[in-house]
């Protein structure tokens, strides 16, 4: 393993280690088997908001691989919801931009890296966020490429005070009809969640057996966004 490659390794494992020290003994409690971090995390969670703000800036990052996908479409209902409850709603499609992965240069130097990218640009718009929905499909229990490729670029603004102090809400469509399954592509979210300073989770939803385009579409899980982004006031 040449040098550099051994720094970015060590970098990496410095920023886990960071992020799950402090949770080593309730990790230690959690029983065997269970997809759930959210016992384990550290992330408050609030029904409410901890933010009292006017005019919330609220991010939604959809990494749907198209347009009216069933997560995208989940998406857009919270959308919908967040517009009406007051916020200044921005939702971003990944799949329209031209993401770069976390380099050598961005891993040991991060404040160096030119902003100026479209993968900068949605850093800036992520520190900007008082409210940020992530939604993705679950891909191989996870969250997709295009979602993980954002949560690893938010590591150019590391150390920005502005990281911290977001509430957070999640969205996941899945082909199986397990709850489990879909909860790891939740835990993917808040593995990322959970290394911001001062987070809240505010709620999700997780639709399965959404094996087919669209499926989406007339169920409850519609309901379900919608009044996920109807609460961010609440």
């Amino acid at each position: 393993m040449n040098k550099t490659v051994t720094i970015l390794a060590v970098s990496m494992l410095c920023i886990l280690t960071a992020c799950s020290e402090d949770k080593k003994q309730e990790a230690e409690e959690m029983p065997v088997g269970s997809a759930s971090l959210a016992k384990v995390s550290g992330i408050a969670y609030s029904e409410t908001t901890v933010n009292k703000k006017e005019g919330k800036n609220v991010l939604v990052i959809s990494s749907s691989p198209r347009r009216g996908g069933n997560t995208d479409l989940l998406a857009d209902e919270f959308v919908r919801g967040a517009k009406e409850a007051g916020g200044k709603v921005e939702k971003v499609f990944l799949a329209d931009l031209n993401l770069e992965f976390l380099s050598e240069q961005g891993a040991n130097k991060p404040h160096d890296v030119p902003r100026n990218t479209e993968t900068g640009v949605l850093v800036d718009k992520f520190l900007a966020a008082d409210v940020v929905c992530l939604a993705s499909p679950t891909y191989y229990m996870n969250v997709n490429d295009r979602m993980k490729a954002f949560i690893d670029a938010t590591y150019l603004a590391w150390g920005d005070e502005r990281m911290g102090n977001k509430e957070y809400y999640y969205i996941t469509a899945c082909a199986q009809e397990s709850k489990e399954t879909a909860e790891w592509c939740l835990n993917g979210f808040r593995g990322f969640v959970m290394c911001m300073p001062n987070p809240t989770e505010r709620g999700s939803v997780s639709a399965t057996s959404m094996g087919r385009p669209g499926a989406v579409s007339g169920t409850p899980y519609m309901e379900q966004a919608y009044k996920l982004g109807l609460s961010m006031n609440k």
